[in-house]
């Protein structure tokens, strides 16, 4: 019985694993006349250059296929021994080789994938903590917070995500404006000084800017640029926001490590000093916790915290280990 030759291209799509059912017995028969070498050779050496020259998507069933095709020569190396050895043998490396190529592709693909994961930076209770961003921005970290940043930062864009409170000192880029994405509202600079508070009791977003300039907007629509010394007030709750005039020296004071408040609920410097001294803060007396104070503090141990505001509040307290009651 005669064997028509394959052609060159059916051949080719052989070594790489692609050809079907049919295909692959009828040229497995051929191989096994061991005719031809100069011809298949040439095949190969064509087939793996296509290989080497673009990545290959296979899916599961072409690698199986590839791996079954792989297990029947090596049958053949151990059930005809003799003169086809050394040709099978051939065969049978290069069907290995292509395995080998496709495990590194779909390594190297699940790598990228990988290394496309967003950076997470969280602050921990108790300190803040300073992130060096790809652009030579950097970002300051109130307790608690927690900062999102794209594995391509500074490719096609510089976007990052903020839960929490931050100081930002975005690096001046005219060609890629830097946005931060905090719950519904989004602030967009080139190059500035500016902070987004989005933890608040009253489910208030802050942004107050400190230098240069910034425009926010929610998920539709553009809503205010701000100049220093102002800070946007947003009620996530009623969608409504104003603009005010603040001293940003003294807003952002906690970037040098100092706490100071201005007629602010003694529940939200609660919040805050649970962050900042890593404790847990319970205020019994619904009126107190409600209590607006003016106080700062800036280096202070906690029981020296809690006595300053014992003064302003007229509060009792007790400590015990890390559980503060305030009553």
């Amino acid at each position: 019985m005669s064997i028509e030759r394959p052609s060159r291209k059916a051949l080719i799509t052989y070594f790489e694993g692609l050809s079907s059912h049919e295909e692959e017995k009828l040229i497995l028969h051929y191989l096994s006349l061991n005719i031809d070498a100069d011809y298949i050779a040439s095949c190969m050496k064509d087939a793996w250059s296509n290989l080497d020259g673009e990545s290959m998507i296979l899916s599961e069933s072409q690698q199986i296929r590839a791996w079954n095709s792989f297990q029947l020569h090596q049958k053949e190396l151990i059930q005809f021994p003799g003169q086809r050895k050394h040709n099978w043998f051939v065969y049978a490396a290069c069907i290995a080789f292509f395995i080998l190529s496709t495990m590194c592709v779909i390594w190297y693909q699940q790598f990228a994938k990988q290394e496309a994961t967003p950076i997470l930076y969280r602050a921990g209770f108790g300190k803040q903590q300073k992130v060096h961003l790809k652009d030579s921005s950097t970002v300051l970290l109130f307790p608690g917070a927690t900062l999102k940043v794209a594995a391509d930062f500074n490719q096609a864009n510089r976007k990052v995500s903020l839960s929490g409170r931050a100081y930002f000192k975005v690096t001046h880029n005219s060609q890629k404006p830097f946005e931060v994405q905090a719950e519904r509202l989004t602030t967009k600079v080139l190059g500035t000084s500016f902070e987004v508070n989005t933890d608040r009791l009253d489910h208030q977003q802050t942004i107050t800017l400190h230098t240069g300039k910034v425009n926010i907007r929610d998920n539709k629509r553009a809503l205010a640029n701000l100049r220093p010394n102002q800070q946007f007030i947003y009620d996530q709750r009623k969608l409504l926001y104003k603009v005010v005039h603040v001293d940003a020296s003294q807003t952002l004071s906690w970037i040098n490590g100092e706490l100071s408040y201005d007629l602010v609920p003694l529940q939200q410097i609660c919040l805050d000093l649970e962050k900042w001294y890593n404790v847990k803060i319970e205020i019994k007396d619904r009126q107190l916790a409600d209590k607006k104070i003016s106080t700062s503090f800036k280096d202070t141990p906690i029981q020296e915290v809690l006595h300053i505001i014992s003064l302003a509040t007229g509060m009792s307290y007790t400590i015990k280990g890390n559980l503060i009651k305030i009553y």
